[in-house]
């Protein structure tokens, strides 16, 4: 196998890994339909390394809301690299899917289509091109 089967491989990959991440998406948005509003308790940081040795770190909320009697916390979805976005106490307006509660998405959340359509557009460039030149 050349180099031209090796990059169609490559792009195939990557067109399959765009439309999964649009189609999840899709799919986890359609199971959320029951809204609720969640309150901000706590912030979860997590730190990052470069090659270079620098640090980031990055600022994730955790919400805790109520379905029935049960209270359901966990981290959101969502994340910043400020850690002024998020504050303990702030409410937040949230979709969860109601036969599995902990599954939710904040309102504002991303479903990840605009990223795989992108990376399907990208695979689809390296193809045509690959074979072009092929």
């Amino acid at each position: 196998m050349g180099v031209k089967g090796v990059m169609l491989i490559v792009s195939g990959l990557m067109c399959l890994v765009g439309f999964l991440v649009v189609f999840l998406g899709y799919k986890k948005k359609k199971r959320c339909t029951e809204p609720a509003v969640a309150e901000i308790v706590d912030i979860k940081r997590s730190e990052e390394t470069d090659d270079k040795g620098g640090k980031s770190f990055s600022y994730r909320p955790v919400l805790e809301f109520k379905v029935g009697v049960e209270t359901v916390r966990k981290q959101a979805g969502v994340s910043s690299n400020k850690r002024k976005a998020y504050k303990i106490g702030d409410r937040v307006n949230i979709r969860f899917n109601p036969l599995k509660p902990k599954e939710f998405m904040t309102t504002k959340q991303k479903t990840g289509a605009f990223t795989g359509v992108v990376l399907m557009i990208f695979a689809a460039v390296i193809a045509g091109v690959t074979l072009y030149l092929g």
